[in-house]
């Protein structure tokens, strides 16, 4: 299972879980407003008022987190789109658009549904050819396994757990390895690492004039190195960043389980509940003891 396949499944479980039970929660929830019309005078002792108060605090983290992804998401695409519609494009092909100015060195695959490969002139007359073959074949990689869309996704995951310390790291790590996927690629047809190589380090002294659009600068060190000394990098999550995640993980998935494990007696209202505030709320006990000739 991937990387993006595992922290969709964080997503889907626990929003299955809450879809499931909503119905009862909403339910549980304005009984629980009506009756504890003042949480901290009447019901701060409950535990039904301090199970729903943990359920709905792990709702909001999760939905807050997606909204905030989607916003970013939607962000980065309008403004790569902005840069892309900046550049003076010239189409050559379905696959592939050259950007027409002697200065920029760049390649780079952009379109989610429809991923196209640009290259400027300026990195036509600035490479070798089989750096130039090296660096499209890692381009076409990257296309045909629909990379950008890729890459927004564990974009849009890091973001949405923003709170979990470890993602970072593995959305880092699932990002190069895609980087490491297409270099492997260019390495395969064309035979030799030193074309790629070169071209990354050549490509690499424009600095990240357009990091929105291009996916080839991330850890250039670190790829060069691998392609030349075979130094495969292993994923590391610190431990502390790894132990909080858990930590938070699981305390959000036992949020959103909250109405399997709650008690049933969490929606009866009682007297002996009544009789703890009756001195404090006004009108607590008739209310109960309504409830209680309704019931029966």
């Amino acid at each position: 299972m991937t990387f993006p396949a595992i922290l969709l499944a964080l997503i889907i479980v626990p929003a299955v879980l809450a879809a499931y039970a909503f119905p009862s929660v909403l339910t549980l929830t304005t009984g629980a407003l009506e009756a504890c019309q003042t949480l901290l005078v009447r019901c701060v002792e409950l535990a039904a008022v301090a199970k729903l108060f943990f359920f709905w605090s792990g709702g909001l983290l999760l939905s807050g987190g997606l909204l905030y992804a989607s916003f970013r998401a939607i962000k980065n695409i309008l403004a790569a789109r902005r840069a892309l519609s900046s550049l003076p494009i010239k189409r050559i092909g379905g696959s592939v658009a050259l950007i027409i100015d002697p200065y920029l060195k760049t390649a780079f695959t952009f379109g989610l549904l429809k991923p196209r490969i640009y290259i400027s002139t300026g990195l036509l007359r600035g490479l070798e050819k089989d750096e130039l073959r090296a660096v499209f074949f890692h381009e076409l990689r990257h296309k045909r396994g629909f990379d950008p869309l890729r890459f927004l996704l564990i974009g849009f995951i890091k973001d949405a757990f923003f709170y979990l310390p470890a993602i970072k790291h593995l959305a880092s790590f699932a990002r190069l390895k895609k980087e490491h996927e297409a270099d492997d690629a260019a390495v395969s047809s064309l035979g030799e690492p030193l074309s790629l190589a070169s071209a990354m380090i050549k490509v690499a002294k424009e600095g990240a004039l357009y990091a929105a659009l291009a996916d080839n600068t991330e850890q250039v060190t670190g790829r060069v190195r691998r392609l030349l000394e075979g130094q495969e990098a292993r994923p590391r999550v610190p431990a502390k960043a790894l132990g909080v995640s858990l930590a938070l993980s699981g305390a959000l998935l036992l949020a959103l389980s909250m109405p399997i494990y709650a008690a049933p007696q969490a929606h009866e209202c009682s007297l002996k509940k009544c009789e703890a505030h009756v001195n404090i709320v006004k009108g607590c006990k008739e209310h109960c003891a309504a409830r209680q000739v309704h019931h029966h």
